[in-house]
């Protein structure tokens, strides 16, 4: 008798117990809160959040509410595309570093380089 009733409580108890919802799947991959945007338009920068979703640009604008994969505070940092450089003359430091670090640090995320040997002759 005592088997059974302790079953039924045990049953009943976990039928009672609070289920855990399932996670909600972020909307974007990236979210990066808190920046201060420049776009590069000529616009005064703005504060914001930029998400990312698929390697693009998704959404930019107040996204409190919104989830992500990763998240980035960026507060108190500025927010931008990355930056062309025209004449980056790095044809020989490329040999001892490819991954350009010393570029990318200073966001530059292209370079056209080599156009100064066609000027020399």
């Amino acid at each position: 008798m005592l088997t059974k009733t302790l079953f039924v409580v045990l049953t009943v108890g976990m039928l009672l117990m609070p289920v855990a919802k399932p996670t909600q799947t972020p909307q974007y991959d990236l979210l990066i809160r808190n920046g201060r945007i420049v776009d590069g338009s000529g616009r005064a920068e703005y504060a914001a959040d930029v998400a990312i979703k698929d390697d693009r640009i998704a959404q930019i604008g107040n996204l409190s509410q919104a989830t992500a994969t990763r998240v980035i505070d960026a507060q108190g940092l500025v927010v931008a595309p990355g930056f062309i450089d025209m004449l980056g003359q790095s044809e020989t430091y490329l040999l001892i570093d490819p991954r350009a670090m010393s570029k990318v640090m200073m966001g530059v995320t292209t370079e056209v380089t080599g156009e100064a040997s066609r000027l020399v002759r």
